[in-house]
């Protein structure tokens, strides 16, 4: 009977040491996700932080944008560059073309009505 005692004692003794490596694999894997879930909110307030910044440093520039933008149009208003629509100078720019052709188209029709200079006869040696 004592073989029986030690048998039991130990397979109480596997037993234990399995419940306690069992406690201890849960333990650490609890200590892991809560240090990953620690982590991973720092990284995420970082981002969250660097994303602020960012984002501000990028309205201050489109601001400065939209400021030069406007100074640049008020000073096309004062120099009277605004006034005009691009549609308009194309409208002006096509009068004057037609301008152009009319009087190169008379100037060639001039040319052509011109009647040719005749050319002096050469007398040729024998």
């Amino acid at each position: 009977m004592n073989t029986f005692k030690k048998a039991e004692k130990l397979g109480r003794q596997a037993w234990l040491a399995s419940l306690g490596a069992y406690g201890s694999g849960w333990k650490y894997a609890v200590e892991k996700l809560d240090e990953a879930y620690t982590k991973t909110n720092s990284l995420m307030s970082e981002l969250v932080s660097e994303g602020e910044k960012l984002e501000a440093e990028l309205q201050e520039k489109l601001k400065a944008r939209l400021v030069l933008d406007t100074k640049i149009d008020a000073l096309k208003d004062k120099l009277g560059l605004n006034k005009v629509s691009d549609s308009e100078r194309l409208a002006d720019l096509d009068k004057k073309l037609d301008v152009l052709v009319d009087a190169i188209t008379a100037y060639a029709d001039k040319l052509a009505t011109k009647k040719p200079a005749k050319k002096k006869a050469t007398a040729k040696k024998a």
